[in-house]
């Protein structure tokens, strides 16, 4: 009995030690220095840090495609979320804060201005709706909709 409450007490110590580093390798990558360096559409873009360049999904919204557009709707709604993000990333202090990567290895970002969430304001402006995951969004047929 004391025997497995040994081997009990170093896993479970094992795998807080493990834990802690891999929180701490994610709150590292959180706080590097990144800055834009490019903007794909109005929810993707690439960062440059530290000498790397990452994608990056902005976490929070989903706005219409421009590469892979279904219909000249989407495409004319992407360029306009995508021409909006550009002009809000020239407006001032920019924070990003990592929160992951997603299935196609790209990270989750989150990203401020001036302190003010992009997400939100996308989605406020109309430009894009929330989304949290999940199935891709119709944009033609919602556009259609309008």
């Amino acid at each position: 009995m004391l025997m497995l409450a040994r081997v009990l007490i170093l896993t479970a110590a094992t795998l807080a030690a493990w834990l802690y580093v891999v929180r701490w390798q994610e709150r590292r990558a959180g706080a590097e220095t990144c800055r834009v360096s490019y903007v794909s559409d109005g929810d993707t873009v690439a960062l440059s840090c530290g000498g790397r360049e990452v994608t990056a999904r902005v976490q929070g919204l989903d706005t219409p495609e421009t590469r892979d557009a279904r219909c000249t709707a989407e495409r004319k709604a992407g360029d306009a979320a995508t021409e909006r993000l550009r002009e809000m990333l020239r407006e001032g202090a920019i924070e990003i804060r990592r929160r992951g990567s997603d299935k196609y290895g790209r990270w989750l970002i989150r990203v401020r201005i001036e302190g003010q969430d992009v997400a939100e304001r996308l989605i406020g402006e109309g430009l894009a709706v929330p989304y949290r995951g999940g199935q891709r969004i119709d944009w033609c047929k919602r556009l259609e909709a309008v």
